[in-house]
This record gives C-alpha cells, structure tokens and sequence, in this order.
C-alpha cells in the first residue's frame, strides 16, 4: 500500500512538473531519478510514467531567453447596493458585477529584463491592456521601464487591486490621483533608506503632434523607508509623489495641470495605518483632501477597517459623486434644462465619508472575502444635500 501511494504522488508530481516546468525534459528525468535513488518507484516503473507523462505544450519560442514565466490573473467580483436621499427625496440601486477580471503573463528574459502583458476581460466590456511593458531591473538602485502601466500617483492608487483593503478606493484619491495606465518612459529604484522615480508619459491616445502641441504627464516620487526606527517586524514608509501635465482637457484621466500627494504608512505588529493628503489644481479650480485608513486583525484571518475621508472645491459643483454605487441611482441622472437650467444632483463642492469594513482572508490576498458600508454626505449640489449609504460584499482571488 506504501508503495501504491509513493507511485501515486510520483505520478502526481511528475504531471505538475509537465505542466508547469520551463524545460519538461529535463525535469522528468531529474524528478525520476530522484525517486528511483529513493527506492520511491523502480526503474520500470519510472520508464512507464515517462511515456505516459503528459507532454509539456507550452515552451519558450527562443531557447536560454526565457528564465521564469508565469501566468498571472485575478478575479473580482461583488454586490453593491446604495440608497441616497436628497431634498428631492430618495432612491436606491443594487448589482451584481464582476469587477476586475485580468489574465496575463509575467516572465523574466536574459536575467535582467522583466517583461509583463495583462488583458482585461470583464464581461460585457471591450477587451483592452492594463499593462504591457519591458523593465530593465539588472541594477536595483534604478530600474527602467518603457511601455503601459501606472505612473506612480499615490499610496492608494499603487496598490494592487489585489491589496486595497477597502473594496473601493478614496473618493478623493479618483478625483486627483486616478489617471489609469498610460504609455511612458520611467525610472524607479531604492538606495538604503530612500525610494525614487520619475516619469514621462504620453496622452491616452499614445501619440503626440510634436512642437507646441505635444502633451506630456511628467511625475516624481520620492519616499523614505523608517522601518529601523520603529523596532525589528514593523514598518514606517512616507512617500510624497508630484504630477505635472500640459493637457488639463482630459486626456490623462484628469483635469489638472499638477497634482500632489503626500501619504505615510506604517505596520506595528496587527495594526495597520495609512493617512493621504491629494490636491490638484489648474488656473480655475483646485480640488483637495485627504483620508485616513486604519485596520487591526481581529484574528489571524479577520481584519476590520475604518476610513475617513473628505473632499473639497473651491469651485461649486466641482466635486461628482462617487461611480460606484451612487451614480447609478435613477433619481441622481442629471436633467438636461427645460427652462434652460441644468439640474446635475451628482455634483457639489464638499465631500465627507466613512467607511466600515470586514475582510476575511482565506488565503492572504491570493483569496479574501470582503464587506462594508459607507455613509457619505455631499453637500450643496442642485437639489440640495446628497446623503447616501452603500453596502458592498466582494469576492476576490488571484491566481
């Protein structure tokens, strides 16, 4: 019976190694080899698992090029449901939806080039890049990188999907920070206790006319890493990062001409704390806030989190609600004019929320469920205060 079981999980082994291994060949007969030494299986019967291996189809087209490959996705799916009120009265909308849906592959070519391609496959949307990019990282105290991904813009907006610990980011952080992936030229890297990057990108059409009109995002991060002086398992990171841009028309996924964000984040033991200040600017309007975000584990695999936020315009309505949910509520549709008066009950010019939450991690990140509400207030919009509260329950897993 051991020996029925020995020959089970060879044959288990061997067909993992087929299937995920970068040269197949070579790993059956080393795995083989193995277990003959340790009388796990005989020679026939090795010989007989080699034909009946399943043969490795997937193979790097340019041999020695190709150090690591992997295939990299993530699923994201979750409910939604909001209930608003304003003077007008109230309204509520609920959904179903799949967030995020990614697949990509992430390899390593000639030791030092990372390269990374990733789709978006949501269903019901086009299909379209959140990343393509080659980035040299032979020496750590900068890496280059060219091709599509996020500029650096803030704490929250640089942190995967995958580890927001909210299910949706920072009001704020969208109305400032959010310029989604873009086609550029940047440089990161790290010496001790300092972090830096920079950045030149090119406009959401990936093209620029030359001379005067051409229409650039430029950015700079700076950061500094104070983990030794918070004691040996803790962490104290700050960081502030600096947009500039020569379109404020839209075509960087914001309107303004420069934005700034500077955020601190620190881990002792259970508890977790991230604070971001964001402001963006142009000649006519400037739109700046903050949040604060802390988390604690309740239990190795429960962890509650608190978020504060507001925002503010110096320019009415220059503040929308948010996407998700409360834009989709029927009575907020803006009202095109009758007596030539637009009605718009999604805008105003300050911003506060709080957010609760609980996040269940079944296996860290690679697989959570998540909950929480929000209460947030929007005042001075044209039909008065918009008072709303939205429920959301997430499932998420990378693979």
């Amino acid at each position: 019976m051991k020996r029925y079981r020995k020959q089970m999980l060879a044959t288990a082994a061997i067909a993992a190694a087929a299937f995920f291994g970068t040269s197949a060949e070579a790993q059956y007969n080393d795995l083989l080899k193995v277990l003959e030494q340790n009388e796990a299986i005989t020679a026939e019967q090795a010989a007989e698992l080699n034909k009946k291996a399943p043969k490795y189809t997937v193979r790097p087209a340019t041999s020695g090029v190709v150090k690591d490959l992997q295939i990299r996705g993530r699923i994201q799916t979750q409910f939604g449901y909001v209930d608003a009120k304003n003077d007008e009265g109230s309204d509520d909308f609920n959904t179903f939806e799949v967030r995020r849906a990614r697949l990509g592959l992430r390899g390593t070519l000639f030791d030092s080039v990372r390269a990374q391609l990733e789709a978006n496959l949501v269903p019901g949307s086009d299909l379209s890049m959140r990343s393509a990019f080659l980035q040299w990282r032979e020496h750590k105290p900068l890496y280059l990188k060219l091709g599509y991904d996020k500029p650096h813009s803030s704490l929250e907006e640089n942190t995967s999907s995958a580890e927001i610990l909210t299910i949706e980011r920072s009001l704020i952080n969208s109305l400032v920070a959010a310029p989604g992936p873009m086609t550029g030229l940047s440089l990161d890297g790290d010496v001790q206790m300092l972090t830096y990057g920079a950045g030149i990108y090119t406009d959401s059409a990936n093209r620029n006319p030359g001379g005067d009109d051409a229409r650039y995002l430029y950015n700079a991060m700076v950061g500094v890493k104070l983990d030794d002086l918070v004691g040996e398992g803790n962490q104290l990171r700050l960081q502030g990062i600096y947009l500039a841009s020569d379109d404020s028309n839209g075509n960087f996924g914001a309107r303004f001409d420069d934005a700034f964000t500077v955020a601190a984040h620190g881990v002792f033991g259970g508890f977790d704390l991230r604070a971001e200040y964001l402001l963006g600017d142009d000649d006519s309007s400037e739109i700046k806030g903050f949040y604060v975000m802390p988390s604690f584990y309740l239990t190795d695999k429960v962890q509650a989190v608190l978020r504060y936020e507001q925002a503010e315009s110096d320019k009415a309505r220059g503040v929308r609600a948010p996407s998700r949910y409360t834009r989709d509520v029927p009575s907020l549709k803006v009202r095109e004019p009758e007596d030539g008066v637009k009605v718009d009950p999604q805008r105003g010019d300050e911003y506060q929320a709080i957010y609760v939450g609980l996040n269940y991690y079944m296996a860290n990140h690679g697989h959570k469920l998540m909950a929480g509400v929000e209460f947030a207030e929007l005042k001075n919009t044209d039909t008065g205060t918009l008072e709303s509260t939205t429920f959301t329950a997430a499932w998420r897993m990378l693979f």
